[in-house]
């Protein structure tokens, strides 16, 4: 008798389970990348201090002078040597996550510049993880924080003193 009560029972739950019940909708390709395209509405990364902008325009371009700042200041506090004179530039492309950290996400450097400057890349991955955390970006049209790269030109001008 116990055992067609327990035969009974996965029936039923079985029944429960059944395929008919599991609603799976297959969303196209096209439209997974149209709804994750940036849109006016979505709020881009920022700092505290860029806040108390109330346009998203003005909030941005706080952001984006504020990290090129901070960069810039970063890397002038470093002494950055290299054993010979050259003038270039290289992209770096930094990703805030969506936890509002920031790190070197790529660096495209055509002319080998981390060859030429010693410990550069070193220098700027430190100055890069030591910027102060961000508030995160959000997409609005899901609600949730997601991650975002900017592109970063850098010029570097090594002067021989000799």
């Amino acid at each position: 008798m116990q055992f067609f009560k327990w035969i009974s029972f996965i029936s039923l739950l079985f029944s429960f389970l059944s395929c008919e019940f599991i609603d799976v909708k297959k969303v196209p390709y096209d439209e997974i990348l149209k709804a994750s395209e940036w849109s006016i509405g979505d709020q881009p990364p920022s700092f505290e201090e860029c806040e108390s902008f109330l346009n998203l325009n003005d909030q941005k371009k706080c952001f984006e002078e504020s990290l090129l700042n901070l960069i810039h200041s970063g890397l002038m506090a470093i002494k950055i040597e290299s054993p010979v004179s050259f003038e270039s530039e290289l992209t770096v492309v930094i990703k805030i996550d969506k936890n509002g950290m920031f790190d070197i996400d790529e660096i495209h450097d055509p002319e080998e510049i981390l060859e030429k400057v010693i410990n550069f890349k070193s220098q700027l991955t430190r100055v890069v993880k030591n910027l102060p955390k961000a508030l995160p970006a959000l997409k609005t049209n899901v609600g949730s924080y997601v991650n975002v790269k900017f592109i970063l030109p850098i010029k570097i001008k090594a002067i021989n003193q000799e």
